[in-house]
């Protein structure tokens, strides 16, 4: 029998305790709290404003809502962007910020700074105070230091919990700053402890989910992390190849399955080399069909067929047998190829016209014949998927291609990602997410943090290859 703690007692430490933050291990039941908070402010006669950072995350919270019977004038459940695009919209004078029809997410920093500014006039507290009793945000420790601001505007009008844990923060590369847990959080939101336990593990797999909460220390503290005589299962690396008979193998389990890799070009290798068994999760910000969508739009019709054989090519196993990489050049410098095989004439044609009429319609067509030709898969489905519907939209709408993808991805991010069985992908796209099975390919190479929420994806199995049983010391990385 498991001893659950009552969640009704760290429901009422939070709404004690407000302002206040709350530190919970993957896997927790970080969202059952949430959604349990929300519903007794509910029972309250109150209205809830929850803010996470994605779609998936949205959708996780919402179905944890309709368990506990929280209705939606209850609750409010959306993106930081989302909400702050909004609240500009409806004030733009306020926020001294004008936007267009469409969101344009490259320009999320400044959504925030402009929803913070609207969030601090009179008129605007005075709307936050009517629509909500409490905020509650959702993976805190994503916060960059501008959405930061926007929470610490909002707090001074609603009171405010936020829930996250700073060893699943994986959004300190480049130009972003995460905030800092210990100097920016917990000085405005006092931490309370609440109990808790691994759910995500339960019932049959609680050794795994024991293990992982131990082992936080280890990575906090820069130690090594020994796999031998754990749940989690080991695989010494003979070769760089020695993945690919462990993933075959793990498609005869059941359940879902992510291999995680460390960075993009490592997905796409990894799904190549299985054959298309797995297909590649992208980013939604991917720069590989935006700098296509470009191409199409800016380019002569040699670069842009070019262009366009390449993407496919390089999104598929298969078709570089049927359009070798010479064939590919004279692309590119004008010249025209020919074959003998019938099969094959089409798909030359659909290229050769494409190259003469470079527009929408014509990639979409010479996409879609390459990508039906004989044992062609796409393994780079999604990058592959959003192209051709980019390309659709341009053609239908007629407008670039670049504007078409940017309609297409916010379609994207309103209603979620196509739900995948076999993923290959990297810890950032999956953190919030969950499969049954779990195969990692490059412990040694990621931060303490990556490593982590690599480790507590796998609800039945977790699979590491590794040069040796002893991972190293594994470094906490730090926003620039």
């Amino acid at each position: 029998m498991i001893e659950d703690p009552p969640i009704e007692d760290a429901v009422e430490v939070v709404l004690t305790a407000l302002p206040c933050s709350v530190t919970l291990p993957a896997g927790a039941g970080k969202t059952e709290l949430i959604a349990a908070t929300a519903a007794e402010v509910a029972q309250r006669d109150g209205i809830s404003l929850v803010l996470t950072h994605t779609h998936a995350g949205v959708d996780a919270l919402r179905r944890r809502m309709s368990k506990y019977g929280v209705g939606h004038d209850q609750v409010i459940v959306r993106t930081i962007d989302s909400w702050s695009y909004d609240l500009i919209v409806h004030f733009p004078e306020l926020a001294e910020y004008a936007v267009g029809a469409e969101p344009d997410w490259g320009n999320s920093s400044e959504y925030h700074r402009a929803a913070a500014r609207a969030a601090r006039t009179r008129a605007v507290q005075k709307m936050l105070k009517v629509s909500y009793t409490n905020l509650f945000i959702d993976e805190y420790q994503d916060c960059l230091i501008d959405q930061h601001a926007l929470v610490v505007a909002l707090s001074e009008t609603i009171p405010t919990a936020v829930f996250g844990d700073p060893l699943q923060s994986l959004f300190n590369f480049k130009s972003n700053k995460p905030v800092d847990w210990g100097s920016d959080v917990v000085p405005l939101f006092p931490m309370v402890e609440v109990k808790s336990r691994p759910r995500r593990w339960d019932p049959d797999h609680q050794a795994l989910g024991r293990w992982l909460v131990d082992i936080r220390r280890n990575l906090l503290d820069g130690m090594s992390i020994d796999l031998a005589s754990t749940p989690v299962r080991w695989i010494q690396r003979h070769d760089f190849q020695t993945y690919i008979g462990v993933c075959y193998s793990a498609l005869q389990r059941d359940g879902t399955i992510a291999v995680l890799g460390k960075f993009r070009h490592d997905c796409v290798s990894a799904a190549g080399s299985l054959g298309g068994t797995y297909t590649v999760m992208e980013a939604l910000d991917s720069q590989v069909p935006a700098s296509l969508a470009e191409k199409i739009d800016t380019e002569d019709g040699a670069t842009i067929a070019q262009a366009v054989v390449e993407f496919a090519v390089n999104c598929s196993v298969g078709l570089a047998n049927h359009i070798a990489s010479q064939k590919r050049r004279q692309l590119g410098d004008g010249r025209s190829f020919g074959t003998r095989s019938e099969i094959l004439k089409p798909a030359y044609e659909a290229v050769h016209k494409m190259r003469a009429e470079p527009t929408p319609i014509a990639v979409r067509i010479a996409l879609e014949h390459l990508g039906n030709l004989p044992k062609v898969s796409i393994h780079c489905r999604e990058a592959w998927d959003e192209v051709i519907r980019a390309v659709s939209v341009a053609s239908s709408e007629e407008c670039t291609v670049s504007e078409a993808l940017l309609t297409v991805r916010n379609h994207t991010r309103r209603v979620g990602r196509r739900p995948a069985t076999r993923v290959v992908t990297r810890p950032l796209l999956v953190k919030g997410l969950e499969y049954d099975h779990v195969i990692i390919l490059n412990p040694e190479r990621y931060s303490a943090q990556e490593l982590y929420v690599a480790l507590t994806r796998g609800s039945k199995s977790v699979t590491v290859i590794s040069d040796t049983s002893v991972l190293p010391a594994a470094k906490i990385a730090a926003g620039n």
